[in-house]
């Protein structure tokens, strides 16, 4: 692969405290990488220092080539524009003629749930509303280098769904993905490579070992016409008009995708460990 940013002996201290120290790092186009690690970690830090955000300490990134950036943040802005009025200034700035933005902003609301939200003014709107719009503002022109903030963080599961379904399609487009996330089944959807952040070291996860044994609980609602397949019985409990289920890792994500297909709408999902 394609390096195109070099990490060399960066260090980043707040108030003295030496939150990054000595870290080096090299990124390769298309790769996607998660940063894990305990809230204060350094996590976001070390996003904002690649985004060339924030100013290191000490060390230096250095770009391989010219390349387009996008950011979504954890926490968004409250404005007093609307949705719209907000992506289309956003998209005009990218250079996105006009009929182009309107199409791609229609279909994204449409595939975010958020049609009837368009004219809503953003300070009224809930913190994983912005989130979704901060990650359709990323997606109306493709970028190389794609930086997610706790990205799942006050979403729900529906938008989960979409969000991964987004982001593996961006990643066979070669764009290189880095978010920092807690969600372990999202490091595993969409992530080839895992770091842990902490201590003033980034160090690399076995994702093989990280994941293995692992389960997960799934709840599904029933909807109309909606009939069980046979291969996952065995690991369902229904329960009224939905059913629960407890499935290893590893089928977690052929079982969601059947019972989507079978009539079932996915509704929560969670490590069975926590």
């Amino acid at each position: 692969m394609k390096e195109i940013i070099q990490l060399e002996k960066i260090s980043k201290e707040y108030d003295h405290k030496r939150i990054i120290n000595q870290i080096d790092l090299s990124i390769y186009e298309g790769q996607s990488i998660a940063f894990t690690g305990h809230n204060g970690s350094g996590k976001s830090t070390m996003l904002k220092i690649i985004a060339g955000l924030v100013k290191p300490s000490g060390g230096r990134v250095v770009y391989r080539d010219r390349l387009l950036f996008h950011y979504v943040p954890e926490r968004f802005p409250k404005m007093s524009l609307t949705a719209w009025q907000y992506l289309k200034r956003m998209g005009e700035i990218d250079g996105i003629p006009r009929k182009v933005l309107e199409d791609r902003c229609e279909n994204l609301f449409e595939d975010f749930f958020l049609t009837e939200m368009v004219n809503t003014s953003m300070k009224d709107l809930s913190k994983g509303t912005l989130q979704k719009i901060g990650v359709i503002q990323a997606l109306l022109r493709k970028p190389q280098v794609l930086l997610l903030d706790e990205p799942l963080s006050g979403q729900d599961m529906d938008s989960q769904m979409v969000f991964i379904e987004k982001m593996n399609a961006l990643r066979g487009e070669n764009v290189t993905l880095l978010m920092s996330c807690h969600e372990q089944y999202l490091m595993e959807s969409i992530s080839d490579t895992v770091l842990s952040v902490g201590e003033g070291k980034v160090e690399k996860v076995d994702i093989t070992a990280a994941f293995s044994g692992r389960e997960y609980i799934l709840w599904f609602e029933k909807q109309k016409n909606a009939t069980m397949p046979e291969k996952y019985r065995p690991y369902i409990r229904q329960t009224g008009e939905g059913c629960r289920a407890r499935i290893p890792e590893d089928e977690s994500s052929h079982m969601i995708m059947e019972m989507i297909r079978c009539g079932w709408k996915l509704r929560g999902m969670r490590d069975a460990g926590i």
